[in-house]
């Protein structure tokens, strides 16, 4: 089978997509979020491991315990670790998104992982582009934002994206050398683009085969 990591200029649809794309090739979605609260190891709780098994259906409980040592969650549960700086953080990430790889039929959102998984030969990488002002309006129409808190939100998480991606040793992650395909959804619709992605990572897993759906 196959992995598909998106990369997301913020606002272009991401995490939307993605989603669109996981529910119809019945995939497993990973996005920062989940991701966050898998590395986090300092801020482990009850509540932590309730909210993983529910937002992930329990997928990432079942391998948790082979990235770890088996008393972690007690551990963690105790509030005995300590806070992780961003090189600990991008270390136990990479740990992370490799391991979950491994399971196939998987859809990460972000977080590196079309760095983090390049040299592995089952992962198909999309990067989702759009327009200043399209993704400002996306984070309104989308998400109820004012103009002005979007606006601000998309300078900000620019930036972030930006420094974030320099532990990768990559300071433009919008070189479209890095991906199998560039989608702009200024100029394709939600759908449309779903559409491209299904289909070229349906050909990607077996060239030979029809569509699966209608």
């Amino acid at each position: 089978m196959a992995v598909l990591s998106i990369s997301r200029q913020f606002g272009a649809g991401g995490k939307t997509i993605g989603l669109m794309v996981a529910r119809r090739m019945k995939y497993q979605f990973v996005d920062s979020g989940i991701l966050r609260k898998v590395a986090e190891e300092a801020k482990v709780s009850l509540e932590w491991v309730e909210g993983v098994e529910k937002e992930a259906g329990g997928y990432l409980m079942r391998f948790l315990s082979n990235l770890v040592s088996s008393d972690f969650i007690e551990r963690h549960v105790s509030g005995s670790a300590e806070d992780f700086d961003e090189k600990k953080y991008v270390a136990f990430l990479q740990k992370v998104i490799k391991r979950i790889a491994e399971e196939d039929n998987v859809v990460f959102v972000g977080r590196g992982s079309q760095f983090i998984l390049k040299d592995n030969p089952n992962v198909l990488s999309v990067l989702l582009v759009a327009e200043r002002k399209d993704r400002i309006q996306f984070l309104v129409d989308h998400y109820q934002m004012d103009p002005g808190k979007a606006e601000r939100m998309v300078t900000r998480h620019e930036k972030k994206r930006a420094r974030f991606m320099t532990n990768f040793g990559h300071t433009n992650p919008d070189d479209p050398s890095h991906y199998h395909m560039v989608l702009n959804t200024s100029l394709l619709s939600l759908d449309m683009a779903r559409d491209q992605i299904c289909n070229l990572l349906f050909r990607f897993i077996d060239e030979s085969s029809s569509p699966i759906w209608d």
